[in-house]
């Protein structure tokens, strides 16, 4: 979900002040939290130097070394803005916090395959849980600031199709749901809402593995906004074959 080509350009800068850490923890930059704050995607600058979720830079010591170890990175008012632990200059394990202590996130592996990270609103309510298996995520929760579930995306163990996929309004309505009812034929059902929560429409849809994509298959019914049927239209793959 974070976008690391957004930080790149100033990775290089960020980092030339850190210091190398090994066994005990080290102090590394102090920093603004408006440097460091994006309002999309939190204070995720650290998250190009995490391997495990596709991030491909690393972060040296004023000597141009890699760093090893646990490193602290500070606010001006010396509270604890980031504290990880490094392997060639890498992230392996971390948290990032707000100005008011407040967790901002925590990344840390499972096992050698899979890692989770948990990220959240300054007032501590869940804004993201993310798994994910080698760099791939494969299931997602996303939340609005109330603490009501926004989306979920779940895929299977090898992360090529989908499990289920479903969106949510803010008072908790569905506005589009997909989930599988057979593993094997990559079949799926289906719909999506009205804003007064009424089915707008649903049907049947199948997953394209050639094509990475999933089309309507089979009879579909459409809905007016008051729950009566306004058509039903049959599919082929994605092609409409008429009522």
């Amino acid at each position: 979900m974070f976008k690391s080509f957004y930080y790149i350009v100033i990775i290089g800068v960020f980092f030339l002040a850190s210091q190398p850490a090994f066994g005990q923890v080290k102090k590394g930059n102090t920093l603004q939290f408006a440097a460091v704050y994006d309002s999309s995607y939190g204070i995720a600058i650290y998250e190009p130097l995490n391997l495990n979720i596709g991030g491909d830079s690393t972060r040296n010591d004023h000597k141009g070394y890699a760093l090893q170890g646990w490193i602290e990175d500070f606010y001006p008012d010396g509270k604890v803005l980031h504290k990880g632990y490094y392997i060639d200059g890498q992230l392996k394990a971390y948290k990032n916090f707000y100005p008011s202590g407040q967790m901002e996130r925590e990344f840390k592996m499972v096992d050698l395959n899979k890692s989770g990270m948990n990220v959240f609103y300054e007032d501590g309510k869940p804004r993201s849980i993310i798994s994910y298996i080698t760099s791939n995520t494969i299931k997602e929760e996303d939340f609005y600031k109330t603490g009501q579930l926004e989306y979920i995306e779940e895929y299977d163990k090898k992360c090529v199709y989908y499990l289920q996929r479903k969106f949510f309004s803010i008072s908790g309505k569905p506005t589009s749901t997909l989930e599988i009812v057979d593993t094997k034929k990559k079949t799926y059902v289906s719909k999506e809402y009205y804003d007064n929560g009424n089915i707008k429409e649903e049907g049947q849809m199948v997953f394209n593995e050639a094509m990475g994509d999933y089309q309507k298959n089979g009879p579909w019914k459409f809905y007016n906004e008051n729950g009566s049927v306004k058509e039903t239209k049959t599919f082929s793959r994605g092609g409409d074959e008429g009522e």
